[in-house]
């Protein structure tokens, strides 16, 4: 069974779109103004002109509440069940482990209690190597590219923020239904 790297933010979750909401009301409410320098820049921390306690006040004032209240992507759930019984699924993510216990919680609600997660992960290519991934779905082009370089088939989870990718190898998405239909078509039996 082929593997299947899912990453959480973004991808999963749509907490890559709370937390720009929460960016927002957090720089007019404490800067009073908008110190936007990059809205391209899809971490929050890329976007804004703050101090380094400026960003640690936000994330330690918001993270928690982001990554509880923050749905599912319409039709994850759908898509990953679908696909369940065809491939195998494991998250590669950057988060702490306090974090990667409210994705792993999450996750039980669509029967997904017995993923696979690896986090504190900074280096995800390594990892995708080691697990013998197939397939990877990020949002992050630069980790798509550097997957695609090492001969992973990549499917960039497009958000309106980004741009696409022009690679071979690189598979550009912008839904779950469009990733099924990829994998089923390319994979499935």
């Amino acid at each position: 069974m082929k593997k299947v790297e899912l990453d959480l933010d973004g991808v999963v979750f749509d907490s890559e779109n709370l937390y720009r909401v929460y960016t927002e009301i957090y720089d007019v409410e404490k800067n009073e103004k908008d110190t936007i320098i990059d809205n391209t820049q899809k971490v929050f921390q890329k976007r804004y002109n703050w101090t380094e306690e400026e960003f640690k006040e936000f994330y330690n004032e918001n993270a928690e509440k982001v990554l509880t209240t923050a749905n599912f992507m319409t039709g994850v759930d759908i898509v990953l069940n679908k696909l369940k019984d065809k491939f195998e699924f494991i998250v590669v993510t950057s988060r702490n482990d306090f974090e990667t216990e409210i994705a792993r919680e999450k996750l039980k609600q669509i029967g997904f209690e017995n993923i696979k997660i690896f986090n504190n992960e900074h280096h995800k290519i390594e990892r995708l190597i080691d697990e013998n991934i197939s397939y990877m779905i990020d949002d992050d082009n630069g980790i798509c590219i550097n997957a695609s370089d090492n001969n992973i088939c990549a499917l960039y989870f497009k958000n309106n923020a980004s741009n696409k990718v022009e690679k071979d190898n690189v598979i550009n998405a912008k839904n779950w239904g469009e990733i099924y239909k990829f994998l089923m078509l390319n994979e499935g039996e």
